[in-house]
């Protein structure tokens, strides 16, 4: 495979049943892999910001048009502080960890804490932008701070979908990423009760996402596995790629805005969140953006 493929990721869905329930599955782990080092994301970091992109891809996969955008925002009351990523279902996503150094113990079942570097208090935040005058935006308190049980929740209330979520990262020292992925289940109107319970039941049997990424050939693999014996149909398949859309402009425009006490500085560098490039301005060039001589 060649190393650009390598850390890509890739989406596949499928109607499960006679179409009572939708599936979507990612697997993302060089994809992960390569933000925790754009970033140089702790391990609970990285846990963190790779469940909260794979969710975002799983969720713009989901809406029409090729320009459509979801961008999730967790504020939540743990010590990494804001957690964004950004999803374009043309195949471009990034984010970011306000606080990426931050590290913590593991949990009591020997997992990154990631509830605890999120918090259980604070909000969700879903901004939808499928080329309408506004962008859609929902907001839900957070329910455990774990982002897959979050995210479920966030469809529950705010779009009456019944939604099972599993996302997992798994990393090993000196090693970093060794597996990605993530699985969305969504129950269709009038779905067969009979039907949605054996799901739940099998969702609960896998419950390690990240382990069944690890062994599996393919991200069909882990359907597969999952729902062995219900019948299947596919449908599209996608696959996204680290992709900032940060420009020289866009700083020029963030510059703008800024005190004029910033002008006594020799040289003003403005920070991407999403890929740390810095854009370096001197005092001359800022002179002229604020229309001075």
């Amino acid at each position: 495979m060649p190393e650009s493929d390598a850390k890509k990721a890739v989406l596949h869905k499928c109607l499960l049943g006679k179409g009572d329930a939708r599936a979507i599955v990612v697997e993302a782990t060089g994809l992960v892999e390569l933000l925790r080092q754009i970033h140089n994301l702790s391990f609970v970091a990285t846990a963190a910001l790779g469940r909260l992109v794979m969710a975002s891809m799983m969720m713009a996969a989901q809406e029409k048009g090729g320009r459509a955008r979801v961008t999730l925002k967790i504020e939540g009351d743990g010590p990494l502080g804001e957690i964004v990523a950004d999803a374009e279902r043309a195949g471009s996503v990034r984010g970011y960890v306000s606080k990426p150094w931050v590290e913590l113990p593991l949990s009591e079942e020997g997992k990154w804490d990631v509830s605890a570097g999120v918090g259980k208090k604070g909000y969700l935040t879903v901004i939808k932008d499928v080329g309408l005058k506004e962008p859609v935006v929902s907001r839900v308190p957070l329910i455990s701070g774990e982002i897959a049980e979050d995210i479920a929740y966030y469809y529950v209330k705010s779009e009456q979908m019944p939604t099972a979520v599993m996302l997992g990262v798994l990393q090993r020292p000196s090693l970093g990423v060794i597996s990605a992925g993530g699985v969305m289940v969504q129950l269709m109107p009038g779905a067969d009760e009979a039907f949605a319970e054996m799901l739940e039941e099998l969702l609960k049997k896998h419950g390690s996402v990240s382990r069944l990424a690890e062994s599996s050939q393919s991200p069909r693999d882990i359907l597969e596995t999952i729902f062995d014996g219900i019948d299947k149909k596919w449908l599209d398949s996608l696959t996204f790629e680290f992709g900032c859309r940060c420009s020289r402009k866009l700083a020029e425009a963030l510059l703008l805005s800024t005190s004029e006490g910033e002008e006594a500085n020799d040289v003003i560098e403005v920070r991407c969140h999403f890929c740390n490039r810095v854009y370096s301005f001197s005092r001359d060039e800022i002179k002229k953006l604020k229309g001075g001589e």
